[in-house]
């Protein structure tokens, strides 16, 4: 009910028999023996990975996990590329905090290890993975989580990979970049952050449906489908028979227009959301009146109507592409007479979407992480005091775990073998003994969500939640929809908000229904739902429940157990918790637009809404370890997560970060460049047969190489000589460091003897040699790949409008209980009916009543 204006506790409108059995009854999950202060559950993890899946046992351990850290007496990783003033990688450093350390000398040791864990994580070289089903032998409750390059079966799975290889393989590098150029990584190597953050998901979801089940089961993650979630929407272009996307620097190409977001300041570059339509024209309007304001374009110019803008770059061709590079030169004048900070502070007045394009060396000087308390200080034995990413969410209740530095090699040998069974393998062995199935029930069935998020960030964790058994209903506004809805491709030539690609993809599996939140009566059915719910995901801008009168302690009041995630770019509190915006702004103000591109141009910046791809892989298992404290706490209470987006994607540029504050040294973008290995680079290859004219595919013929290790190099050598392109003596036999000193010989070389063949003929004879490459693939690569669709990586579901559409699978597989989604994101409103009468148990009147009131549409 409604009490002046403010949701206050009143009579539940829903049916008990609606709300989940675990709630009605809750029962006991952890042994009377366990207790822990963290979210997540005390799991004992044995992490086996190295660079290539630390991401994952570093989110779990955050939130609570006991990760140890299994190694040999050599300690192989901790010189792993970059490195401190003692010899230890920057990047183990980072990702091992909190981790404990044994050392192992043979495999009895490991196995005994096994049978008292609750998960193991490994990143094996191609064919050289642990036996799963001899794991579950001897401990049929653990989950076992293996990060490969391609996944642990198909045609590729024996395939040699690095960064870029993976980068080329999943459509991201064939869209970020210059035009003129070669396909493009991000200079700090992610595909592995995203493989290892996806491996944090699977495991967590694993768990979870272990601790109603009891048995274990295989977690088997792909870099190639992980990285590919950075090439969305284009990614599933042409699955749709939708044009692909194609790279274009500093912006996006609407067909063959540059929509810029990279300008110059005077000292440095900023990002801007230059775009259209009802939920962002208006931003881009403001945007031109203080442009005009400045004297920087006429009266015409700034008085266009821009939220129509982009239609007429196709309805009206003979003026408006004219219009739109006037524009383009006019905020370029502007922007390059004012610095970034004046540039910034004035477009937050001017609510203008704008944000300064940081390089990571910047980052541990911006107030509002400081503010935030984001960042953590370590004091090393060997580095002194060091300043790293912190705890990357604050929640209300129980904290993310404090991690300090990462532990010294055996350290911890002695106390692991003493006690090496998990506490937690008690319960799961009860549940087995009395008859449980390992395939039910799905990780997350009986799990109740609403979800009120926008475009990509949020929807992406929602669908990840559908995707493995929650029941998930989607809010948007009957007027003022997801803005996902209006872009993104549309299915059959058809742009309507039911029609959208993205949209369809993003909200599979969901229940939709539109209610107006700026109506009283609207927001009455939205805490209605809220006593329905397990999880509320938002994403409002910080301060907009509270507006409303249902902030968190309100509905709090309503629901008890409410789980409330709220997801901004900036986080609840500090400054810039108002700066709102999209993910291209979220990419510049945390290093990514800087890391991207050539050095000799301004940052191309990686494709569209990057942090958006990075941080639903931590609000998952973010999730699960709320889930885990609930479930913990004896009144069953939950909490409010305040999740800044920015926080959790600096994790991804850690290395870069403690670049800075350990060595002093500032990252900057490479190209395709790298530090360490030579080659490392694109080549132009021979189109073969395709089609030179097509305007809407045309040819884009590279191949990515890369030699990681000398005996890669000699391999390649080999190759080359057989293939009329011998390599001189004094460069065949230079070491790495040799080699890049002498790279331009090198690509000259290796240039020459790919430009000769197709993609596909390089890729083989590469492979062959076990020499890391790939062909660049755009969407309609992708759609063809052998190994995706091994994978069953391309869904094809139900439409409400068009009948099937193709969606993406979760970028993981889960052995007992797999995804399962038939169905693409709702149409608008499609399941109002459903949901008012059947899950809120309204009546004909009240459906009637909210019609009247306009808050349903």
């Amino acid at each position: 009910m409604l009490t002046g204006g403010n949701l206050v506790a009143g009579p539940k409108t829903v049916p008990e028999q609606d709300r989940p059995a675990e709630a009605l009854k809750r029962q006991p999950v952890l042994p009377a023996s366990v207790s822990f202060a963290a979210m997540l559950k005390p799991y004992r993890i044995l992490d086996l990975t190295d660079h290539r899946g630390a991401m994952c046992s570093a989110i779990l351990g955050s939130l609570g996990a006991e990760v140890v850290l299994i190694e040999g007496p050599d300690g192989r990783g901790r010189d792993h590329r970059s490195q401190g003033p003692d010899g230890t990688s920057l990047q183990w450093w980072a990702q091992r905090r909190g981790a404990q350390s044994c050392v192992i000398t043979d495999r009895n040791e490991l196995l005994e290890l096994v049978a008292g864990a609750d998960a193991l994580i490994e990143s094996p070289d191609p064919g050289l993975g642990l036996d799963y089903d001899e794991l579950r032998a001897i401990n049929p409750g653990l989950v076992h989580t293996t990060v490969t390059a391609f996944g642990s079966s198909g045609p590729k799975a024996d395939w040699a990979a690095t960064d870029l290889t993976i980068a080329a393989s999943a459509c991201s590098a064939a869209i970020t970049g210059d035009t003129d150029r070669a396909p493009l990584r991000i200079t700090a190597p992610q595909s592995w952050l995203h493989a290892g953050s996806h491996g944090a998901v699977g495991t967590a979801l694993a768990l979870r449906q272990r601790d109603r089940s009891g048995w274990g089961q295989h977690v088997d993650i792909s870099a190639q489908q992980a990285m590919m979630q950075t090439a969305f929407p284009g990614i599933v272009h042409s699955a749709n028979a939708y044009p692909s996307a194609r790279r274009t620097s500093g912006g996006i190409l609407l067909l063959n227009f540059h929509l810029q977001f990279v300008y110059a300041a005077a000292d440095g570059f900023v990002s801007i959301t230059l775009l259209f339509g009802d939920t962002i024209g208006r931003f881009t309007a403001r945007l031109m009146e203080w442009v005009h304001e400045l004297g920087f374009c006429d009266d015409e110019l700034a008085g266009l109507d821009w939220v129509e803008f982009g239609m007429r770059l196709f309805t009206d061709p003979e003026v408006a592409p004219a219009q739109m590079e006037a524009a383009k030169a006019a905020i370029a004048a502007m922007t390059s007479s004012m610095t970034r900070a004046d540039l910034f502070s004035e477009a937050q007045r001017r609510e203008v979407l704008l944000a300064p394009v940081y390089a990571p060396a910047e980052l541990v000087n911006v107030d509002h992480f400081s503010q935030r308390g984001y960042w953590d200080v370590v004091d090393d034995a060997a580095w002194g005091s060091v300043t790293t990413p912190g705890r990357w969410c604050q929640p209300s209740r129980t904290p993310l775990r404090a991690l300090g530095g990462p532990p010294a090699l055996g350290a911890d040998t002695e106390a692991v073998k003493a006690a090496p069974r998990s506490a937690l393998l008690e319960s799961a062995e009860a549940l087995r003994d009395a008859g449980s199935d390992p395939a039910s029930p799905r990780p997350l069935e009986g799990l109740k969500v609403l979800d009120t998020t926008w475009v990509y960030a949020g929807p992406f964790t929602t669908r990840l939640l559908a995707d493995f058994g929650a029941t998930v209903i989607k809010v948007e506004g009957p007027a003022r929809f997801d803005a996902a809805r209006g872009a993104g491709g549309g299915l059959r030539g058809d742009m309507g908000p039911d029609a959208s690609i993205q949209f369809g993809t993003l909200n599979a599996g969901k229940r939709g229904v539109t209610l107006d939140l700026n109506t009283e009566a609207g927001r009455e059915v939205l805490c209605d739902l809220v006593e329905w719910a397990d999880v509320f995901v938002e994403s409002y801008t910080p301060g907009t429940l509270e507006a409303w009168g249902i902030g968190y302690d309100v509905l709090a009041e309503r629901n008890p157990e409410l789980i409330l995630l709220s997801t901004s770019l900036m986080g609840q509190s500090g400054p810039l918790s108002a700066f709102a915006g999209f993910g291209n702004l979220a990419g510049a103000i945390t290093g990514y637009y800087e890391m991207t591109g050539w050095p000799d141009r301004p940052p191309a910046g990686p494709f569209l809404a990057y942090t958006d791809y990075v941080t639903p892989q931590f609000m998952v298992p973010l999730l699960m370890a709320a889930l885990d404290a609930r479930d913990a706490d004896p009144d069953g209470r939950g909490q409010h997560l305040d999740f800044a987006q920015a926080e959790a994607a600096i994790h991804f540029l850690a290395t870069e970060v403690l670049a800075k504050t350990v060595n002093g040294d500032e990252a900057t973008r490479m190209g395709n460049a790298d530090a360490f290995m030579c080659p490392h680079a694109m080549y132009p290859c021979d189109a073969g047969g395709a089609e030179p004219d097509n305007p809407l595919e045309p040819p884009d013929p590279w191949v990515a190489i890369v030699c990681e290790t000398e005996h890669h190099w000699e391999s390649l050598c080999e190759v080359l000589d057989a293939g009329g392109h011998a390599v001189p003596a004094d460069l065949a036999g230079l070491d790495a460091a040799g080699r890049l000193g002498r790279v331009d010989e090198i690509d000259a070389i290796v240039g020459g003897w790919a430009a000769q063949r197709t993609p596909a003929e390089a890729e083989a004879a590469l492979q062959a040699a076990g020499i890391p490459s790939h062909a660049n693939q755009n969407s309609v690569g992708c759609f063809a790949d052998p190994q995706l669709n091994h994978r069953g990586h391309w869904l094809e579901v139900e439409h409400p409008l068009y009948e099937r559409m193709v969606v993406e699978a979760p970028r993981l597989q889960l052995s007992a209980t797999p995804h399962a989604i038939s169905r693409s994101g709702p149409s608008l409103g499609e399941h109002n009916d459903a949901v008012l009468r059947d899950v809120l148990g309204y009546d004909d009147d009240r459906v009637v009543e909210l019609a009247v009131a306009g808050a349903i549409g």
